[in-house]
């Protein structure tokens, strides 16, 4: 006779401004993903995990200039959003999901052969500082902006649509006919491009790139609709040189970055164009949907032989 566990699941966006994450019971986190190593003198006012005698603390320092997210140091990242997910746990055993750019998918193997069957004991400090035990059971790895299409009601599904993931560092260019893939491409363009832009046009401020996004939000930077519209454009010019969108019933912009040029998306675009409902998390709630049926999992159960 069989019967139903609880399986616990962690799905992780490592994106090059934030990392974004939900588990099993659908519960999200988010924070900015710039790390730090540098010296503390007192750890604990911060955010951070303690591995094999290393500290690394989250939400400081900068942030990662490097392309290829799997050439970057992931592992602390991995385990405290892990953590975060299931914080209440202190000896956890989940599957995990990772996303990769498209054109990154080739490289999907260094996370599993680096991660897949692994345990890690560690201190974390989030809320609360916390001993965690973790055993990462199993390991997916899936494409940013076409795991979007997960997300997505039926009427999108069954038509002709592209998608346009906007990331930190890239955008990844989906195109879909009655839910066969026609076009997956991923731009080198993200907010980043548009954030180290606003930075060099205030460059006698002296800002920093991991400060921009708050500033712009506090008011102390003004941003102007014609540089939002400059940005768009931008984007606009790298997909047409694969795609022309009015030949698409529907143009759907998710990610990060959708939500900085929303207004533009909304007011300046052609009328098939639309921004996904919560766009920040769309690849993550995709994602799970993913997950929970290639591992056979209902209502964040699964079921035992």
């Amino acid at each position: 006779m069989s019967k139903e566990i609880k399986k616990l699941l962690s799905i992780i966006d490592l994106g090059n401004l934030n990392v974004k994450g939900i588990n099993q019971d659908e519960k999200n986190i988010n924070f900015k993903s710039n790390i730090s190593r540098d010296y503390e003198s007192y750890p604990d006012a911060f955010k951070y995990t303690l591995i094999n005698g290393e500290y690394t603390y989250f939400e400081r320092g900068t942030f990662s200039l490097e392309y290829i997210k799997t050439n970057k140091d992931y592992t602390a990242q991995v385990l405290y959003a892990i953590s975060k997910l299931h914080n209440d746990i202190e000896d956890i055993k989940t599957n995990l999901t990772l996303l990769l750019p498209i054109s990154e998918m080739k490289e999907k193997t260094k996370y599993i052969n680096t991660l897949k069957g692994k345990n890690f004991e560690f201190t974390v400090k989030n809320s609360k500082k916390t001993n965690k035990k973790v055993l990462i059971d199993d390991i997916l790895v899936l494409p940013e902006g076409y795991i979007s299409y997960f997300a997505l009601s039926d009427e999108y599904k069954t038509s002709s649509i592209i998608i346009v993931d906007i990331g930190g560092r890239t955008t990844n260019l989906v195109a879909m006919v009655n839910g066969e893939p026609k076009l997956l491409k991923t731009l080198k363009i993200g907010v980043m491009d548009f954030y180290s832009k606003i930075r060099e046009l205030n460059s006698d401020k002296e800002y920093n790139l991991e400060d921009i996004e708050r500033l712009i939000k506090e008011g102390t930077i003004k941003v102007t609709e014609k540089q939002l519209a400059e940005f768009a454009n931008d984007i606009l010019n790298e997909i047409k040189i694969y795609l022309k969108i009015e030949h698409y019933k529907h143009v759907c912009w998710t990610g990060g970055g959708a939500t900085v040029i929303e207004k533009i998306i909304k007011e300046k675009l052609p009328k098939n164009c639309f921004i996904l409902d919560d766009p920040v998390n769309s690849n993550v709630r995709g994602a799970l949907a993913a997950s929970k049926i290639t591992w056979g999992i209902t209502n964040g159960k699964e079921e035992e032989k």
